[in-house]
């Protein structure tokens, strides 16, 4: 069987590779929230490159 042009294995790719895949989203997300904090310590909360500069907030926080 085929959908657009990609075959329908029959091998059960997400019984056996859930667990990278939730990994992957849990990894994604705590990088995320790292990121976040990281870029609005006292240090960098200035740096004419944070992202809130690019939406226009000038005040500092």
């Amino acid at each position: 069987m085929q959908f657009m042009g990609v075959k329908a294995y029959k091998f059960p790719l997400v019984k056996f590779y859930w667990p990278f895949f939730v990994g992957f989203g849990i990894t994604t997300v705590l990088i995320s929230k790292a990121q976040t904090a990281l870029s609005n310590t006292e240090e960098f909360i200035n740096d004419p490159r944070h992202p809130r500069f690019a939406s226009g907030d000038v005040d500092h926080k």
